[in-house]
């Protein structure tokens, strides 16, 4: 695991992975992919390598299984935010890759990997679609979506961020507000509840106003 955070380090893995994939895109293991799955390979390759660098700590020769789903299962889906086609290309991908630089012998041991990552498929599509899963960061970009925010026009969404963000505070004030205590209602006959054993009429009944 990489002791510390480097964006000098991180530039070189991309770039050398960056190769990679160039290569990869040329193999037989992608061309066997859907076309939908082509087109997201190179996204998909690479925000998987930078986030496995960026907050798993691992460079492409310690990528290992448990990195791997929580890269796929948890920081991908919170963290970027695109169509349904890039999580569903995600386990595809990755596994071709892997058997590619496996057989390239770029990389060792690879192909627990992409059977790994085979067997979270279906679990990486459902943990991006739970708003629950995101970060704020997706969450705000997600919502711009839905409003109908051209999200690549930086005017827009600084418009709607001004919207959003009341929006939030006002969510915030209306879950601050204390809720009435619903009461109970103790019958004169029945047991106290404080556990002294008499009649509520005998005991802090008395006091009830």
């Amino acid at each position: 695991m990489v002791e510390e955070y480097s964006e000098e380090e991180e530039e070189k893995i991309l770039n050398k992975v960056y190769e990679w994939g160039v290569a990869f895109s040329a193999s037989k293991y992608c061309e066997e992919l859907p076309e939908e799955q082509k087109q997201e390979s190179e996204f998909v390759v690479m925000s998987f390598t930078q986030y496995m660098y960026s907050y798993e700590g691992l460079s492409p020769e310690e990528w290992d299984e448990a990195g791997l789903e929580d890269c796929c299962l948890y920081t991908l889906p919170g963290k970027i935010s695109a169509d349904e086609s890039y999580f569903r290309s995600i386990a595809p991908v990755l596994s071709a890759f892997f058997s590619f630089v496996e057989e390239k012998r770029l990389l060792r041991n690879t192909s627990n990997l992409a059977r790994a990552v085979k067997e979270i498929d279906e679990q990486i599509v459902k943990n991006a679609s739970d708003p629950q899963n995101w970060g704020s960061a997706k969450s705000f970009v997600m919502a711009a979506r839905e409003a109908g925010v051209d999200i690549t026009n930086e005017r827009e969404m600084k418009k709607f961020l001004a919207f959003y963000n009341l929006q939030q505070l006002a969510r915030l004030k209306i879950d601050d507000k204390p809720r009435s205590k619903s009461k109970v209602k103790i019958g004169r006959n029945d047991p106290c509840p404080c556990g002294s054993g008499k009649k509520y009429k005998k005991c802090c009944g008395r006091y009830d106003r």
